[in-house]
């Protein structure tokens, strides 16, 4: 499956892979979003398959919208399809407890 990502107000929802393949659109979709917002939902309750290299992406992407004093929160703790991946690369605490 494709990577998709479908807005709604200022809800962001991960449908499909993320891999190193996709995580260049990825980051360039995350970042130009994060120019005209200061509030972001990225859901990752969709996502089928997550590598090592787009759980550090999100962790980066965490670290730098904390310091630019903006509010991002990553939902999808639930998702047992990117739960190993995030527990290895001791990325799992930027996901929020809550569900969108």
């Amino acid at each position: 499956m494709a990577l998709e990502i479908k807005e709604d107000k200022g809800i962001f929802e991960v449908i499909g892979e993320l891999t190193s393949q996709n995580l260049g659109a990825l980051k360039v979709y995350f970042e130009s979003a994060l120019e005209v917002t200061d509030e972001m939902v990225i859901s990752l309750e969709k996502v089928t398959v997550m590598d090592s290299s787009v759980a550090l992406f999100f962790e980066k992407l965490y670290k730098q919208v904390a310091a630019n004093h903006k509010v991002l929160a990553i939902v999808g703790r639930q998702n047992k399809e990117i739960s190993e991946v995030m527990n290895i690369t001791k990325t799992d605490y930027i996901l929020s407890s809550d569900r969108v």
